[in-house]
């Protein structure tokens, strides 16, 4: 995708991180297919904290350290490279262009119906490209699609401050409301900026979730990930910030959410949002509606 007089996708180190973490819960040897092509942006402290995580799991981290001797702008090209490095057997990407080798086709459309492609994926992601196109719905049916059973569908978006970034911003409630509509176990769904800094949480059993990748941050409830955020009314320290949070342990969830992203902000200035979800059988993709709603409707037909 062509964004901005540039070419492809960020692939940014919150990505590095998330991907390493969550790959092998989509089991091994892994089929990858990302929406959207994109272009390898993780610096070279992340890739070397990869490439250690990577060693701890088992596996050689040398792939990584040659992507790091690259140097950033030698391994713009080289996502594909990064996946394979990290255990993924095969990678595609698609997009509206062939750059990287992607697949050209509109992400608008459905994928099965308007090309006939029916190539189903262990691992289908949705990074930093589903604002860029119009069609919502078309995103998360087509991941919905191209995801087998057992499958993951990650998702990181811009949430906050970034304006003109592209058609729309995501908040958390998306992906649990999504999740919820269709069955998926929510491996991880959280808030953090471009560089790993963040907050995360999960909705399925401890074992099945994805582990804590971020650089700076922890684990908290999922009812602060998709609160009623209320954010500081003064500007404050993040020191300050955690001793209100200390103070005020039995305030709103709102309230507590609200300072977390205040801290995050004050280190990053925007946010995105993220979320790994498991596909849990075979079956066609609901819409969901946003739960603050959802006792409001009246019709069984609309149910």
């Amino acid at each position: 995708m062509v964004v901005d007089g540039g070419v492809g996708l960020s692939f940014n180190p919150v990505m590095a991180l998330l991907t390493q973490a969550s790959l092998p819960l989509a089991g091994g040897a892994a089929a990858v297919l990302e929406f959207g092509n994109q272009t390898l942006t993780a610096d070279d402290r992340t890739l070397e904290q990869v490439a250690e995580r990577v060693r701890a799991a088992g596996r050689d981290g040398a792939a990584i350290d040659a992507l790091v001797a690259l140097g950033k702008k030698g391994r713009g090209d080289r996502t594909a490279e990064f996946y394979r490095a990290i255990g993924a057997a095969s990678y595609q990407a698609i997009d509206v262009n062939d750059t990287y080798g992607s697949i050209v086709m509109d992400l608008n459309l459905d994928l099965v119906r308007h090309y006939d492609f029916r190539q189903i994926y262990d691992y289908v992601t949705n990074n930093g490209t589903g604002e860029h196109v119009f069609d919502q719905g078309a995103i998360f049916r087509n991941m919905h699609a191209l995801t087998r059973v057992g499958g993951l569908m990650v998702h990181v978006m811009p949430f906050v401050n970034y304006i003109n970034h592209g058609f729309y911003s995501f908040h958390p409630n998306l992906y649990h409301a999504t999740a919820v509509a269709n069955g998926y176990a929510l491996l991880a769904i959280g808030v953090a900026t471009r560089d790993g800094d963040g907050v995360l949480s999960h909705a399925c059993e401890e074992a099945d979730a994805v582990p804590n990748f971020l650089r700076r941050g922890a684990r908290v409830p999922l009812g602060l990930i998709v609160s009623d955020v209320k954010l500081p009314s003064r500007r404050m320290s993040r020191r300050w910030a955690d001793v209100v949070l200390a103070w005020r342990p039995n305030a709103s969830a709102g309230s507590r959410m609200g300072l977390q992203m205040h801290k995050l902000l004050l280190r990053g200035r925007k946010l995105l949002s993220f979320a790994v979800m498991r596909k849990t059988a075979d079956a066609e993709f609901r819409i969901p509606i946003q739960h603050r709603y959802v006792d409001d409707v009246a019709a069984d037909l609309v149910r």
